[in-house]
């Protein structure tokens, strides 16, 4: 993992062990002017503010109670083989592109499923459909935000790991980031 997000991680964590009872966005600014982040990292802090939020109960749900949601923006878009269905991509594995690495590691897990969904309105029918304990999304700051919000009070943990490179078309992650949060659960 990057220093920098290894930084964060721990000053979050940090933060919410204190006790401290503040707003995720007065934290974030707090971290943010404390460790002189970018714009990018300052979302990367807020959205590991409102994951460590999470994390204890999405810790305790089991592989096949979680689903990983994945944008189709990762897809290469000239060379992607996968067809749509009202599921979002039905992803081939082609290996053009990180979908199929991650499609595979949740089912190596044993997932209850992956989704890779053009946005939140489709991940909001298939949880409605579902009915996941938990939730693991790859997106950008603005979805990750949203999905946090929409899924505040119902019950299921969410978590999030922003897009490397996002923008729409040929985003990208850092996938050892996403194996982290996918493995994250209570041993017994």
């Amino acid at each position: 993992m990057d220093k920098t997000a290894g930084k964060i991680q721990t000053a979050v964590a940090g933060i919410i062990d204190s006790g401290t009872h503040i707003s995720v966005a007065s934290s974030t600014e707090f971290i943010a002017k404390k460790l002189g982040l970018s714009d990018r990292w300052v979302n990367y802090t807020h959205t590991e503010l409102r994951n460590k939020l999470n994390e204890m109960e999405y810790r305790k749900t089991p592989f096949k109670k979680r689903l990983l949601f994945l944008p189709h923006c990762m897809r290469n878009l000239e060379k992607c083989k996968a067809e749509h269905n009202d599921e979002g991509l039905q992803c081939k594995k082609c290996g053009n592109c990180k979908i199929g690495t991650l499609k595979k590691m949740s089912e190596d897990l044993g997932y209850g499923g992956c989704f890779i969904c053009p946005g939140g309105s489709m991940v909001q029918k298939i949880i409605l459909k579902k009915k996941p304990k938990a939730v693991l999304g790859i997106c950008c700051f603005d979805e990750a935000q949203m999905a946090f919000d929409k899924l505040k009070g119902t019950g299921i943990a969410a978590q999030a790991v922003l897009l490397s490179r996002s923008g729409c078309k040929d985003t990208d992650v850092n996938i050892e980031e996403v194996r982290e949060k996918m493995e994250l659960i209570e041993k017994r």
